[in-house]
């Protein structure tokens, strides 16, 4: 799977992304470079209208495995 999502971190910073591996519990995303990357943000698949709290769960130089949080609630994009 490759899908584009945006990474939202704080109010103002995007930063683009390529999404893998989507389950409704998590994602594997590919980015230029997680060493910027915080433990906690927000993932958005439609440009900003929703967003998907996430926790990186592991990492690597340019990928990021991540689980989305309260699930419960949310559905696979």
């Amino acid at each position: 799977m490759l899908k584009g999502a945006k990474i939202v971190i704080g109010d103002s910073s995007l930063f683009d992304c390529v999404v893998r591996d989507l389950t409704k519990t998590g994602a594997r995303v590919k980015i230029a470079n997680t060493v910027h990357l915080p433990d906690r943000f927000a993932l958005t698949f439609d440009g900003g209208r929703t967003f998907r709290e996430c926790a990186v769960i592991w990492r690597e130089f340019a990928e990021a495995g991540i689980q989305f949080l309260d699930v419960s609630q949310q559905s696979a994009a």
